[in-house]
């Protein structure tokens, strides 16, 4: 029995695997603002309360998986750098917390990355072994695989930074320091300022109580001439940083994953087109496809993390 925990800029899921199986997962509003300690209590309880349901003990839980949106150093378990999310948890320590909260060992990595690993043994990568992901939600996170074996670099940053690419010199300013990231050109946190910054911006287009992509997408539909431009906006920029990843990896195969991609239909086509169009690719055509299992990659990635190091620790 695994515990896994994807730790969100919008949401923290979590879930219980046993044998590749998800037995129970759910999921609670992220407060990225509170920080990790506060928001790991939480965590806690909610587990604690999944275990009581299914009547496992602490004995059977063989490790706990968790994947955090910032760079990690998986040597040592540790979170190197953050990106405006749990800013405090730099220097907190996650292995004590789950030594401490359920006597098992954790094993921390970037969510893009257990993400793309439940994508490559569960989902649509499965089968290949040259592949780049991207997610598309708060931020934008990436990660890839080559030959068979997660990209990690010498500073444990190798591949997740595609967010990060830059796409516009005089662009907006990013949380990392830069201008015209592909994060600050198009991301959940940056698209109330995109339209707001727009003269036709009336504030119509607010469903319930955010500026979200649901909506942006939804009134795109309905012809509003604000929406339809910014949803454009968004596609290039996506395109844009696929392209960029392509170029940089070589993969066999895209995979774009994120709450956005609720908007799928949309988005791949676009970024399908703009692949076959732009990206320099001599040997043939490149597939971009969606995640296929949007809500379980993550913790499935976080049980095959924690069952491998268990496998290579032993």
């Amino acid at each position: 029995m695994v515990i896994a925990i994807d730790i969100g800029g919008t949401f923290i899921k979590i879930g219980l695997v046993k044998d590749g199986i998800i037995i129970e997962k759910t999921s609670i509003k992220a407060q990225a603002n509170i920080g990790i300690e506060i928001s790991l209590a939480e965590v806690e309880k909610i587990i604690q309360s999944l275990l009581s349901k299914h009547s496992i003990s602490f004995n059977e839980i063989k490790g706990i998986g968790v994947g955090f949106p910032g760079l990690v150093d998986s040597a040592k378990m540790k979170v190197l750098s953050v990106n405006d999310k749990y800013n405090d948890a730099v220097g907190f320590d996650f292995v004590k917390w789950g030594e401490d909260a359920f006597g098992a060992p954790l094993f921390l990595e970037n969510d893009a990355r257990i993400a793309l690993l439940g994508e490559w043994k569960h989902g649509a990568g499965k089968g290949k072994n040259n592949i780049v992901m991207l997610t598309l939600g708060t931020g934008v996170g990436s990660a890839v695989i080559i030959e068979g074996k997660p990209l990690i670099g010498k500073h444990f940053q190798a591949g997740n930074l595609g967010g990060h690419s830059i796409i516009n010199l005089n662009g907006a300013k990013c949380n990392c320091g830069n201008r015209g990231c592909v994060e600050a050109e198009a991301s959940t946190w940056r698209l109330a300022e995109l339209l707001k910054s727009d003269t036709r911006y009336s504030g119509s287009l607010i469903e319930g109580e955010e500026l979200d992509f649901k909506s942006l997408f939804k009134f795109a539909a309905e012809e509003c001439d604000l929406s339809i431009s910014v949803r454009d906006h968004c596609l290039n920029v996506w395109a844009a940083g696929v392209i960029n990843m392509i170029h940089a990896y070589d993969p066999e195969l895209v995979i774009l994953g994120g709450g956005i991609m609720k908007s799928a239909d949309i988005i791949i086509p676009f970024i399908q087109e703009k692949v076959d169009k732009q990206a320099w690719l001599p040997w043939g055509k490149l597939k971009v496809l969606p995640s296929k299992i949007p809500n379980r990659s993550a913790l499935l990635g976080a049980y095959y993390l924690v069952t491998t190091n268990l496998k290579f620790n032993n």
